[in-house]
């Protein structure tokens, strides 16, 4: 039974890493905390507020809907800073399937993406908290 739980501690490990690389997606849980490094400064991530108001998969709906994700971003000793991500029908903007952000954070410029919210609303994975995809690139 011991041998059990640690294999499947070690499956969780690896499928929600404590840390990220940049260039590379990785998916975010709702209020954890995560360290993205690589090439260039190390950022921390975390996700603050998540909304989603998507039409359900297999529904018609009048409005797309969409969802709006407020991400918090810092650098080593740097004062955070929040940024607004957004899926969907965003109005006035067109609606958009990804959405991407450039931030400078300890002198170093970074485009974060917004990939996926999951679960989608109306799926059977909807129950409990939502998650983020994200890829993190540094811009020279």
């Amino acid at each position: 039974m011991l041998l059990l739980a640690h294999c499947q501690q070690e499956v969780l490990s690896e499928v929600r890493p404590k840390e990220a690389v940049f260039g590379k997606a990785f998916v975010l849980e709702q209020g954890e905390q995560l360290e993205v490094k690589g090439d260039a400064a190390p950022l921390v991530l975390q996700v603050e507020k998540l909304n989603d108001s998507r039409c359900p998969k297999e529904v018609v709906c009048v409005w797309l809907g969409n969802a709006a994700v407020t991400l918090t971003v810092s650098g080593r000793g740097e004062a955070s800073q929040q940024l607004a991500f957004c899926l969907g029908d965003c109005r006035p903007e067109p609606v958009r399937t990804k959405h991407t952000v450039r931030a400078t954070i300890s002198n170093q410029t970074y485009d974060l993406t917004l990939l996926e919210v999951m679960p989608h609303p109306g799926t059977e994975e909807e129950e409990g908290s939502g998650s983020v995809k994200l890829l993190i690139e540094p811009v020279n």
